[in-house]
């Protein structure tokens, strides 16, 4: 029970900060993909330490950081060469580590800087440049675009975890996520493509129909693997949570590990929608 109520007021407090900060949108929303990513990257630093691997987790935070920045504000030369002295001091200084393996300890840092700052540099991105091509004269459409994701995204968990709990009889990814099911990763499905939906029946934000549709197989279909990919993770270094960093939630590699790895999809999708 007190662990319940941990969880709850957790996202009492946590929610509307987000949807705050998704509809200010600028530097509201660069901080925070930036708490987000670097939290997330740290967490997934030390994971990848408790399998002995000793990535390098200052360089990879600090290349994190100029990733962001230039995502959220566009190229800078500064950024671009601060970076590019990083990746080669990742690749040198094993010369002079001499702690375990060289190739691995290059593979995970460089992992740390993908998963997840570049996937979710993807989503500041597309913060940034929605407004481009939604109809204009909508207020705040980009930022109430984004929210729609998110929400998409709490629900889609919501409906798995429920109908599943209740309903699930085969198993989804059994090797990787014994709880989850079929069932439920369907109601997640069509949870997901329902508030996209919703969303465009009552032109919340003005977004074609076949848009709407496919932003909603992105995340019912993109954002479930995403969860499954997190869990395999935890599964490999066999801990439960990514951190405890979230009182009742885990870590932030636990809360968003589906918003992650749909981030890039629906890049992509700006991209061909611009």
């Amino acid at each position: 029970m007190r662990e319940l109520l941990i969880r709850i007021a957790v996202s009492v407090v946590g929610i509307p900060l987000i949807i705050f900060l998704i509809l200010k949108g600028g530097v509201y929303f660069f901080a925070l993909i930036m708490i987000i990513s670097i939290a997330g990257q740290s967490e997934l630093y030390v994971l990848i330490k408790s399998k002995s691997v000793n990535a390098l987790k200052t360089p990879g935070i600090i290349a994190g950081v100029c990733i962001l920045y230039m995502a959220g504000f566009g190229l800078n030369i500064y950024a671009v060469c601060l970076l590019l002295i990083l990746i080669i001091f990742i690749f040198a200084s094993e010369m002079f580590r001499n702690k375990g393996s060289a190739v691995l300890n290059i593979a995970c840092s460089l992992l740390g800087i993908i998963y997840p700052v570049l996937f979710l540099a993807a989503f500041l991105i597309l913060r940034m440049n929605i407004d481009k091509i939604l109809p204009a004269g909508q207020d705040n459409a980009g930022g109430y675009f984004i929210l729609t994701i998110f929400i998409s995204v709490w629900i889609c968990d919501t409906f798995a975890y429920f109908y599943g709990t209740k309903f699930g009889r085969n198993k989804l990814f059994e090797r990787v996520s014994p709880k989850k099911s079929m069932e439920g990763a369907a109601a997640g499905l069509i949870g997901a493509v329902i508030t996209f939906l919703a969303v465009n029946w009552l032109e919340i934000v003005h977004i074609p129909l076949p848009i709407a549709v496919i932003s909603g197989l992105i995340v019912g279909i993109l954002g479930q693997l995403g969860d499954l990919v997190e869990s395999w993770f935890k599964r490999d270094v066999q801990i439960k949570d990514s951190s405890n960093i979230l009182p009742g939630h885990g870590g932030i590699l636990d809360r968003f590990d589906s918003l992650t790895f749909i981030s890039p999809a629906f890049l992509i999708l700006y991209l061909l929608w611009s």
